[in-house]
């Protein structure tokens, strides 16, 4: 069988009164569909360029495709890095053409499978999405003046009256969306602040990447199910961290090393997992050196 998944190799989990113990490599079955979002989840992804960061949340999209294939996924990539699989037809917005020729001139860039890309400027830009299992909705710009039409259809669909399925929205670069105050380019569509604060109890949940702790509002950071950290540039972010009770002194050191905290009942944040995210060949091939 071709694998789809990729490879996570647990290093070390810390439990109160007992020593660390070693977990063999396994392909991503228990181990990574247990450090993934679960429905509704507040899942915050941080790490330095090429640490690991976005290769987490691309396989979590389609970890979360093949275990859960009834969730609506919504991926907002502005830097832009992901190639979306098709598109819609204009005629018959369910039906689906390759739209690889939208990116002719990258270099690099891995495929999401079985992902649609949003016009996010069509009248309907969601109409005829999500019929299919797995489908994942892209919205991609790096256009700085297309991210608030991104944030206003964010919220349309953080909003809208779904029963019955569960949605996700993801965000490989959260803080493009954020000045350096920490408020939301769109004021009135801070539609991660909305999402963190009551989405678990509408089966909406979020994963939100970014480059750095700094500068992502704290009351998301207050919010958040489980953290997973990769290697920092600035290893003064973990003073961030520390307000939200993780006390570790430094970020992981390591190609695709990290550690993962959750959130347990009554608040209190559990000891770390730490381990490595294994990718196969023929995906390290479509990343780019940047």
């Amino acid at each position: 069988m071709f694998c789809r998944l990729a490879c996570v190799i647990l290093l070390s989990r810390k439990r109160p009164n007992m020593r660390n113990w070693l977990l063999r490599q396994a392909i991503v079955t228990e181990q990574f569909r247990d450090l993934i979002a679960k429905p509704g989840e507040r899942h915050l992804v941080f790490g330095g360029t090429r640490a690991g960061k976005s290769s987490w949340i691309d396989w979590e999209m389609r970890a979360i495709q093949d275990e859960r294939p009834d969730c609506m996924q919504l991926l907002i990539d502005s830097k832009p890095r992901f190639r979306a699989e098709k598109e819609r037809m204009l005629l018959n917005v369910r039906a689906r053409r390759n739209c690889q020729w939208r990116y002719q001139h990258w270099q690099k860039g891995p495929i999401l499978p079985n992902s649609v890309l949003v016009d996010i400027w069509a009248d309907h830009p969601f109409r005829g999405l999500w019929h299919d299992p797995g489908e994942i909705a892209v919205m991609q710009s790096g256009d700085s003046g297309d991210w608030k039409r991104m944030l206003e259809l964010l919220m349309f669909f953080a909003r809208a009256q779904v029963t019955g399925r569960e949605r996700h929205i993801t965000a490989d670069e959260v803080l493009d969306f954020y000045g350096r105050t920490t408020w939301s380019l769109s004021n009135k569509n801070d539609v991660f602040y909305l999402v963190a604060r009551s989405g678990g109890e509408r089966a909406i949940g979020e994963t939100l990447g970014s480059q750095r702790v700094k500068g992502l509002p704290i009351l998301i950071r207050n919010m958040f199910s489980r953290i997973t950290l990769f290697h920092l540039t600035e290893n003064s972010d973990m003073a961030y961290l520390r307000d939200n009770g993780i006390d570790d002194v430094k970020s992981p050191d390591g190609d695709y090393v990290f550690r993962q905290w959750v959130k347990q009942p009554g608040g209190l944040v559990s000891q770390p997992v730490t381990g490595k995210l294994a990718l196969p060949e023929w995906y390290l091939n479509q990343l780019a050196s940047t």
